[in-house]
């Protein structure tokens, strides 16, 4: 059973959307595929579960996709670098910041720095885990 999916608009449909399971099949993770002025480009889904398998899993396969413009969705990850309530650089959020660098891929900062999940749980803080990383050129 998969855990990630997406919605493309309607008015995005000329740019000819295809998931590509060839070269990634992972139940937490999506690459699609588009043409954009005649170009092939790459958008990663990604949702990371209490034991990072997906961000395991890139690191291990060191896939090589080229034009891969956009890493996005739920990483779970508390780290420092994306949230201020956070002190702490863990290892998980290492591999992940090596993982996007493979690609060439920056962090895209928010508009406004606020938190996006926010916990139920007496003492719990609220935190940013869900995150977007971008090419170099789409920034």
């Amino acid at each position: 059973m998969h855990r990630v999916m997406c919605f493309i608009h309607s008015r995005l449909s000329r740019l000819h959307f295809a998931l590509r399971r060839d070269i990634v099949d992972h139940r937490d993770i999506q690459l699609l595929f588009f043409f954009n002025r005649n170009r092939c480009q790459f958008l990663m889904n990604v949702y990371l579960d209490d034991l990072y398998t997906a961000v395991g899993f890139l690191s291990r396969e060191a896939l090589n996709i080229s034009n891969l413009v956009y890493i996005g969705g739920d990483f779970n990850i508390k780290n420092a670098e994306w949230d201020i309530s956070v002190s702490s650089y863990p290892t998980t959020g290492q591999s992940l910041r090596d993982l996007v660098d493979s690609y060439s891929l920056v962090h895209s900062l928010p508009v406004l720095s606020v938190p996006i999940h926010y916990s139920d749980i007496s003492g719990y803080a609220n935190s940013v885990i869900n995150l977007i990383f971008l090419g170099i050129n789409c920034t």
